[in-house]
């Protein structure tokens, strides 16, 4: 009699169980990051009777969580592709907006400025025609200006971005090791390890991979290793390691990320810390920000250049030579704090400017320049000398003093767009006309003519006291020139070609010449003081709008522009692309996980009222037992 007793105690206790874990699961239907949980009945061990082993009942094996490692891995690296896409083209698709957006962008503020000065070109003598190109000029100034601007405010709410998840990573950090304590006190005590908090720790991982690739191991007593990036240990038991955000050594607005080691040691791990939003972040710098910047400087710094460099061969309204029209940057040289010695950087050529970063290293008696942004070496020509500069990529680097193990982090365009102005502030001192004028003197005889000719380089500000005149020789075929020096010209062959002077203290002048001069004919190069009406430099600065000058020579200045928009459009329509692709991928895989590890309500509901049928006929159980027990005692009272 007490074996059923005991049999139908034994179900009453089980199917309890079962009924309170059933209602477990319903009341965690809700909470994030809780594993349905199932009780394992097992038979109790069999009682040896006369006609054989006899069953006395069941018994709680254990409560288990429907829990499935690898999906839950497969949804951690979803969540950390998704999130890595998802931040880099969320940030990236601002800065695309605006770059392409006409009223925001360079081109329409561009081309307008270029119009002002096909106007000046049109009617140089004009002074309103100068303030409008004037206006217009400042203008474009002002939109590189707040352009540059807008994009140093996106670093700093980056760098305070990067500071905020590194502290919320910490976070996960310090309750993960403080989750694998408890774990590890409780691994072989009679009850094991609650399945509450292997869930809870399971929370914290998926949540730390939000914002980084994640990756875990499992250890003897039940704590769980993580580590994140590309393999940076984070979580070794009940120890952790903080994450830290620091100054670049040399540019302190280039944030990296390190981690600090319980030892003391410090790791920089910026280039380890892939996937997560905090990934995408550091893409979106690297790729997207300082790229843009970089761009966008070095279309202003070709600007100006180009522009000033076209402005001062020509000659304002009051007769003097022309300067420059707009300010601009140098290159941005970071010195290590290290350094002993100095460097003065500035531009070689503006055409093959890049929109790079550089590291340049002196060891071992040689300089080493390396590409920071594909990591390969920098061919450099020259010796450092004022005379013999070090050359490569555009820029010319004066050394004024080199120690072993100086280094410098060079960007050449970094500060083009911020520092672009208007140096011109009279309307009389824009130089629309050439500085130089020529002339076939009357008494020529042949059928010879000079063109009007345009200086084609600046050595000095002097324009020619006096005539320069070419008198032609027939029987040479060359022409002789005043100031010392003949030019070649053989009318049969050489008619429209062009022709270069030297002028002392201005520079190069070249011009055409066709015809046939007879023996003796002059020709004269003289100071264009007085042409007000001349506007052949502000018909050359105007054709700057559409020469193809950067780039290598490739490009014109909207070109250039306009592969700045391309390159950041594709780079962020694919990043949304890839995002779309891994938030399926993570849908499914989270479908997945939820089929094994999810309450299902309606599962739940009919295991609540199974459960309850079973409680009931196990105390039904009970009840016979205590009818026979009755019967049994009335029988023996007979």
């Amino acid at each position: 009699m007490a074996g059923i007793i005991n049999i139908g105690v034994s179900a009453l206790n089980a199917f309890k169980r079962q009924m309170e874990t059933t209602g477990h699961n319903i009341a965690n239907v809700n909470t994030e990051g809780y594993s349905r949980q199932v009780v394992q009945l097992d038979a109790r061990s069999p009682q040896i009777a006369a006609q054989g082993y006899i069953g006395s009942g069941v018994e709680v094996a254990s409560i288990r969580r429907s829990y499935d490692n690898h999906l839950a891995t497969r949804v951690r690296d979803y969540t950390a592709s998704y999130e890595e896409f998802a931040v880099f083209e969320q940030r990236s698709r601002q800065i695309d907006n605006v770059l392409a957006d006409s009223a925001a962008g360079i081109d329409n503020t561009l081309q307008q400025f270029f119009a002002s000065v096909n106007d000046v070109a049109d009617d140089p003598t004009s002074i309103p025609a100068r303030s409008v190109m004037l206006n217009r000029a400042n203008q474009l100034a002002d939109r590189f200006n707040t352009l540059d601007g807008w994009l140093e405010d996106i670093r700093h709410q980056l760098n305070g971005d990067l500071e905020r998840e590194v502290g919320e990573i910490n976070s996960l950090a310090q309750s993960l090791a403080s989750v694998n304590t408890r774990i590890g006190a409780l691994n072989g005590t009679p009850g094991g390890v609650p399945n509450d908090i292997l869930d809870e720790r399971d929370k914290l991982i998926d949540d730390l991979s939000k914002y980084t690739n994640v990756s875990t191991l499992q250890q003897g007593d039940g704590s769980m290793n993580v580590f994140v990036g590309t393999g940076q240990a984070l979580v070794v038991g009940g120890n952790y390691n903080t994450l830290a955000v620091t100054n670049n050594t040399q540019a302190a607005d280039h944030k990296e990320l390190v981690i600090r080691q319980s030892g003391g040691l410090t790791v920089n791990v910026t280039q380890q810390m892939a996937g997560g939003s905090l990934g995408g972040m550091l893409r979106f710098r690297d790729e997207v920000l300082d790229e843009s910047q970089n761009a966008l400087g070095r279309v202003a710094i070709g600007i100006a250049s180009f522009f000033n460099a076209e402005h001062r061969t020509g000659m304002d309204l009051d007769g003097q030579l022309g300067g420059d029209f707009f300010s601009t940057a140098s290159p941005e040289v970071l010195a290590d704090p290290g350094n002993s010695g100095s460097i003065v950087v500035g531009f070689d050529d503006p055409a093959n400017l890049k929109t790079h970063e550089y590291q340049l290293a002196y060891s071992g008696g040689s300089w080493t320049m390396t590409d920071l942004d594909s990591g390969g070496s920098v061919a450099l020509s020259g010796t450092g000398t004022a005379l013999d500069p070090l050359v490569a990529d555009g820029m010319s680097i004066v050394v004024n003093a080199a120690s072993n193990g100086d280094t410098y982090r060079l960007r050449p365009t970094r500060a083009g767009a911020s520092a672009l102005g208007l140096l011109v502030t009279n309307e009389r001192d824009i130089a629309a006309a050439e500085a130089v004028r020529t002339q076939d003197l009357g008494s020529n005889s042949g059928t010879g003519h000079i063109g009007a000719g345009a200086q084609t380089s600046s050595t000095g500000t002097s324009l020619p006291a006096t005539p320069i005149t070419l008198t032609f020789d027939s029987a040479l075929n060359q022409f002789t020139v005043s100031t010392g020096g003949t030019i070649a010209y053989v009318p049969a062959s050489d008619t429209g070609s062009t022709l270069t002077v030297n002028i002392a203290g201005l520079g190069d002048f070249s011009f055409t010449m066709t015809g046939t001069p007879a023996d003796g004919d002059q020709f004269q190069l003289s100071s264009n003081a007085g042409g007000v009406g001349d506007n052949r430099n502000a018909r050359r600065l105007a054709d700057l709008q559409s020469a193809k000058m950067m780039i290598g020579g490739t490009a014109s200045f909207a070109n250039t522009y306009g592969a700045l928009i391309a390159d950041v459009g594709t780079k962020t329509n694919q990043a949304a692309s890839n995002a779309s692709v891994q938030s399926h991928l993570l849908s499914q895989a989270e479908a997945a996980k939820s089929e094994v590890s999810g309450v299902n309500l309606d599962e739940e509901a009919a295991d609540l009222v199974r459960f309850q049928q079973a409680y009931q006929a196990a105390a039904q159980v009970i009840s016979v037992a205590n009818t026979l027990f009755d019967s049994l005692l009335s029988a023996v009272r007979r």
